[in-house]
């Protein structure tokens, strides 16, 4: 059954988890996700047996990858319950499993939630959408609400290698939508490459979060192979972070929650109407949701917020926000996370790459002048994957303290 679920599981369509037009306004659109007090099961604290080194550097890091987890050595064929879960989570949860179903599943199966995570990974991957590698990448991520996250790997054909998501970046974007403020594990169908571990640096505390990933030094087949369990910092030794650039633990790092301040700009045409579901009306619903996010992106080196909203041929809306990392380049656009809005709401792609000209119009809002502009990247690959796809770009700026 695990190898048919590629073909078998149906993926949502139409606007069945897009944000609508009345719920655009105000705040961002979050998916609902219960706050669970975490506690290790009982049989966890029996049995669990991950080891760290005991050769701890001063950074906390372990000097060699010493944490082989033989508990995570999953069962050839994943039980039903897996199977159940990860198709809930990406037909119509938003590529999210609860926190009160996973502690529902390690109770079931006597395990630590973490110890989920790769059969997730492997369930998750098959929805893959890679035209050009054929490559399919999976990842699964363990929030401080106890909910986990999954993500995949989304390449855009006709464009270049770089436009890319990777599946690491992709379950991050997840949690961030659905509020989440912080993860602990992440476990991916192989070692995270550079840009995502780079990308991952951008958390509060990345260097002892826990990445699970397929011991290679172990024969088995894949179904049954055994994984390693390293903090982060073994992976990105010498790092160069958010610190290095802001020298400000203060300010909130991805994930946490912050407000740039932003207002359309005066003079800003946008987009209205009257009636219902008329395209004035979208774009105007959308203008609004893409300045929400955009003020909540994520964007502390170069101070160039940006927020995009997409409006797909049911109406429904999928928005996306800025997500900058100190390296740069493993930076994502607006756009980019709202791609992943569209796949993890709608079902948007296809193993092939297509079903993009779904996208019928894209509302960016960025702030002119700012040093980083994406409307011209947006628009490259809009004209690729959707050319149809209208494009509208707002202005914004700061707003005076005390405006409203």
């Amino acid at each position: 059954p695990s190898r048919e679920l590629h073909s078998t599981l149906p993926r949502a369509r139409g606007g069945s988890g897009g944000v609508p037009a009345k719920a655009a306004r105000g705040r961002p659109y979050p998916m609902s996700m219960a706050s669970v007090t975490r506690t290790p099961s009982p049989a966890f604290a029996r049995r669990h047996r991950f080891r760290w080194s005991s050769r701890v550097s001063k950074s906390g890091c372990s000097s060699r990858p010493r944490a082989s987890a033989a508990d995570l050595a999953p069962p050839a064929d994943p039980c039903a319950f897996v199977l159940e879960a990860v198709a809930r989570a990406t037909t119509t949860d938003h590529f999210v499993i609860s926190a009160e179903r996973v502690l529902a599943l390690a109770a079931q199966r006597g395990l630590d939630p973490q110890d989920l995570l790769p059969e997730f990974v492997r369930e998750a991957q098959k929805l893959a959408i890679p035209p050009t590698s054929k490559f399919h990448v999976g990842a699964a991520a363990l929030g401080a609400s106890g909910a986990v996250y999954l993500g995949v790997n989304v390449e855009l054909p006709g464009l270049p290698l770089n436009a890319s998501i990777h599946a690491e970046q992709f379950a991050v974007v997840t949690a961030m939508r659905a509020g989440e403020r912080a993860l602990e594990a992440i476990a991916t169908t192989a070692a995270p490459c550079g840009h995502c571990r780079q990308f991952m640096n951008e958390l509060r505390g990345a260097a002892s979060m826990r990445v699970i990933i397929p011991d290679p030094g172990d024969a088995a087949t894949n179904a049954r192979k055994r994984h390693l369990v390293l903090p982060l910092c073994d992976l990105l030794p010498h790092s160069f972070g958010p610190l290095d650039l802001t020298r400000d633990e203060s300010l909130p790092l991805m994930l946490e929650e912050r407000h740039n301040g932003l207002r359309f700009a005066p003079g800003s045409i946008i987009p209205g109407g009257s009636g219902a579901a008329t395209d004035g009306e979208l774009d105007a619903a959308a203008a609004e949701l893409a300045l929400t996010e955009a003020n909540a992106a994520y964007a502390p080196y170069s101070a160039s917020p940006a927020g995009l909203a997409l409006v797909d041929d049911v109406g429904a809306m999928h928005a996306g926000r800025s997500v900058e990392s100190a390296a740069y380049n493993p930076t994502m656009s607006p756009l980019h996370a709202a791609l992943v809005a569209a796949v993890g709401s709608a079902g948007m792609g296809d193993a092939n790459g297509g079903e993009w000209g779904r996208i019928k119009s894209a509302t960016l809002v960025e702030m002119s002048g700012a040093p980083v502009q994406y409307a011209g990247t947006v628009a490259l690959i809009l004209k690729t994957i959707a050319p149809r796809a209208r494009l509208n770009v707002i202005s914004c700026e700061k707003a005076e303290p005390g405006a409203s």
